[in-house]
């Protein structure tokens, strides 16, 4: 086999599995269950808060990732990128994000302590849940952030 073949090879190889892994990571065809619930912070609905579920593959969890922001009442629902409703069933690591955390300017102090311990924005912040779709809202229940 001359170089170039075997460069062709290689190169029609590679867009081959590039093509099949972007077709299993689309979650088109996985089962979705509604997943709803509500995040509350002391005790108290937070609004403003962005929900990340992520099925934990660690956990034997599979399928697309699903989002949501919380409502004045701390409620929110879950769906995909891809605009379909609700979660694969199974375990999840979660992200929370709050959106009302101010952001000062580099070099400046903030005024006030975020809501959210900041452990809370990666997956690896110890927030596991499991999803069921057994119609039972998900309740996220944290304490308000002291500092460090």
């Amino acid at each position: 086999m001359s170089r170039t073949a075997k460069y062709r090879s290689v190169i029609a190889v590679g867009a081959l599995w590039l093509i099949v892994a972007a077709a299993g990571c689309s979650g088109d065809g996985e089962k979705l269950v509604p997943a709803e619930g509500v995040v509350l912070i002391d005790g108290k609905p937070a609004a403003n808060i962005s929900v990340q579920f992520m099925p934990d593959v660690l956990q034997g969890g599979k399928g697309p990732t699903s989002f949501g922001t919380t409502d004045a009442e701390g409620k929110f629902k879950l769906q995909t990128n891809a605009g379909r409703l609700g979660a694969v069933p199974g375990p999840h690591k979660v992200t929370l994000t709050d959106d009302e955390d101010e952001r000062p300017a580099q070099g400046q102090e903030t005024k006030k302590l975020p809501r959210l311990d900041p452990k809370y924005t990666t997956a690896t912040g110890g927030l596991s849940i499991e999803v069921k779709g057994d119609g039972q809202p998900i309740k996220i229940e944290l304490p308000r952030f002291r500092g460090s």
